[in-house]
């Protein structure tokens, strides 16, 4: 499938499907996308507050299926990520994204939300820079020439080349922690022949070598084309030390598999997040250090 491009004019729609927001943010945003030519519509939830999420799964619920029957909202944003996305997953209308065609956009714990609507619905949707960032973010036009229909072919400065090679396939993944959960729980194989992509943030490295672990058992790393790892910032050891680079972890679970291999592409949670296109297939190239959006 592919989604309508957005043009200057156009109303995007906010809510938060995850923790709640701080209000400054999202306005500091809105203002910028407006300066860029759009409408921006803050739907109510996104300043909800229940604990740390951003209100009840009912109210998130109410605040995504009013947004995607709105015929004049052309793209939806997540306010932000954090937690409780998942939680969401089950309860969506599928029928009505489908019949509603349009753009979802966020990554980090709305990497469950990306993933299933794909996997449901063949739509795609955008791994990118939540709404409350893109005031000061520096993937901001990069995010709106995806969304405006470009298909961009990104350099991956930085990147290192484990396995090489050349690999074309649909893109899926995001935050590892997230994506570790979907794969067997969603309709479909969307992993089959699939670039996948991962990060994290904040996560010991002996959680990440157990989640590598399970995809490796779980068949989805011998299911895939290609791999792109990018950047997980701010690892933390655990209180005895694990001994086990990411480096070594990565190549351990990968080893033997006879796929094109990329680690520390420029996306994640620092500074760098290129957006990508869940659902849309991409070409990867080790030599050029290159993915193409196809």
């Amino acid at each position: 499938m592919i989604l309508p491009p957005l043009k200057n004019g156009d109303t995007v729609g906010v809510m938060a499907p995850s923790s709640h927001v701080e209000k400054a943010d999202i306005e500091r945003s809105a203002k910028r996308l407006e300066e860029r030519g759009y409408r921006v519509f803050i739907h109510p939830q996104t300043f909800a507050r229940h604990n740390q999420s951003a209100g009840a799964h009912e109210e998130k619920l109410e605040a995504l299926h009013a947004l995607w029957a709105d015929d004049t909202i052309r793209a939806i944003w997540a306010a932000g990520g954090g937690n409780r996305a998942l939680h969401i997953l089950d309860s969506l209308d599928f029928d009505l994204v489908h019949e509603n065609p349009k753009p979802l956009i966020g990554f980090s714990d709305v990497t469950a939300l990306l993933n299933g609507i794909y996997a449901h619905t063949g739509q795609p949707a955008i791994h990118g820079p939540v709404f409350k960032r893109l005031h000061s973010h520096r993937h901001f036009e990069d995010t709106l020439a995806l969304l405006e229909g470009h298909k961009p072919r990104y350099e991956l400065k930085g990147a290192q080349t484990l396995n090489p090679g050349r690999a074309e396939g649909v893109l899926v993944g995001g935050n590892l922690s997230l994506f570790q959960y979907l794969p067997q729980t969603l309709p479909g194989d969307i992993c089959a022949g699939a670039i996948l992509f991962l990060e994290d943030c904040n996560e010991e490295l002996s959680r990440i070598d157990r989640m590598l672990l399970h995809l490796r058992r779980s068949g989805i790393l011998g299911r895939v084309s290609g791999l792109i790892t990018g950047e997980f910032t701010d690892l933390q050891d655990s209180a005895r030390p694990f001994g086990f680079t990411l480096e070594e972890i990565i190549r351990e679970h990968t080893d033997g598999l006879n796929i094109p291999i990329l680690t520390g592409a420029p996306f994640g949670h620092g500074e760098n997040l290129l957006p990508l296109p869940i659902g849309m297939r991409a070409a990867l190239d080790t030599d050029k250090k290159s993915l193409e959006i196809l």
